[in-house]
């Protein structure tokens, strides 16, 4: 736990604004597929909805975690080129 705190704090600035406004679109996408799901729940129960709504959020989750891994990945790269 102590490595993935101290991995976070010394992110590169510019590494860590483009990880936090790729979460931010990320959770935006996920609010929207749970809002579709939320929908198809409790009104019109199409499978259409429902695998829409699914696979958007199994997509925002996915490149949730691409944002967090390659922005780790790229700020390792950079220090080791430096």
């Amino acid at each position: 736990m102590k490595f993935l705190k101290n991995l976070f704090n010394n992110l590169d600035e510019l590494d860590l604004k483009i990880m936090k406004i790729g979460i931010k679109i990320c959770i935006g996408i996920s609010l929207v597929a749970i809002l579709i799901l939320s929908f198809y729940l409790f009104t019109v129960h199409s499978f259409f909805l429902y695998e829409l709504g699914l696979t958007i959020l199994k997509l925002s989750s996915y490149f949730l975690v691409e944002f967090i891994i390659c922005g780790i990945v790229a700020d390792m790269v950079k220090k080791q080129l430096d």
